[in-house]
C-alpha cells in the first residue's frame, strides 16, 4: 500500500510541474509498465509541453538507525532532491539526457572526495537547520559514516526492482518505453557492485 501511495505522490509531483509549465494542458492518463529487470516506468503524455521531465525514485524503508543519515549523504552525492533524481530536457535532447541520467544512476561516482564534499554539505545544512531532518540525523551520526556505508546502501537499495521512473511531457508512451528500455533495460542488481572512482 505504501508503494502505491509513494507512486501516486511521485506522479502528482511530476504532473504538477508539467501543468505549471504548460499554459494549456492536454495531459493524458498516466500509463505504467514494468521492465524485465523490475524497474517500473510511468508515463504521462502532455503534447502541449515544450519539455520532457523525468523523476527517478526508490521505494525502500529505513532499515537501521543510521540509515536516514546514510540516505541524506547519498542524496547529496547523487545530487538528488527530496523526491529523488530529476531531469528536464527538450523533446529533441531527451534521449541523450536520459542516457546520461541513467549512467549516473547505474554507475555512480561514489568515491572518497565526493563523499567528503557531500558530508560537509549535509552537516552544514543540519547545523543551519535550513530544512527538516529526522532527529536521528545529527552531526555526530553523519561523522560516524564512511564511504563503505554509502556503497553498501547503494548496493542494497538502489536496484531496479525498487526503482520507479516517472516521465511526463511531450513524449508518447511508446517513445518513452523504447528510450527507457535502451537506457535502463540492461541495468541489473549485479551492476550495482560497480562504481566509478573518478
Amino acid at each position: 500500500m505504501k508503494t502505491i501511495k509513494n507512486f501516486i505522490i511521485v506522479v502528482i509531483s511530476i504532473l504538477s510541474i508539467q501543468v505549471a509549465s504548460a499554459q494549456s494542458s492536454s495531459m493524458k492518463e498516466p500509463i505504467s509498465f514494468k521492465l524485465k529487470n523490475g524497474l517500473t516506468l510511468v508515463v504521462a503524455e502532455n503534447e502541449n509541453s515544450k519539455k520532457v521531465y523525468a523523476c527517478f525514485t526508490i521505494d525502500n524503508e529505513p532499515i537501521e538507525n543510521n540509515n536516514a543519515s546514510v540516505q541524506e549523504v547519498f542524496k547529496a552525492m547523487m545530487n538528488f532532491g527530496e523526491k529523488g533524481g530529476n531531469l528536464a530536457a527538450s523533446t529533441v535532447d531527451f534521449d541523450n539526457a536520459l542516457m546520461i541520467f541513467s549512467k549516473s544512476i547505474q554507475t555512480p561516482v561514489l568515491n572518497q572526495i565526493s563523499f567528503e564534499q557531500a558530508l560537509i554539505k549535509v552537516i552544514a545544512s543540519v547545523n543551519a537547520r535550513d530544512r527538516y531532518y529526522p532527529e536521528t540525523i545529527t552531526e555526530e551520526s553523519l561523522k560516524a559514516l564512511t564511504l563503505h556505508d554509502i556503497k553498501a546502501y547503494y548496493s542494497k537499495n538502489i536496484i531496479p526492482s525498487n526503482a520507479y521512473l516517472t516521465i511526463a511531457g511531450n513524449i508518447t508512451f511508446s517513445e518513452a518505453k523504447a528510450l527507457v528500455k535502451k537506457s535502463f533495460g540492461g541495468w541489473s542488481h549485479s551492476a550495482s557492485e560497480h562504481f566509478e572512482s573518478k
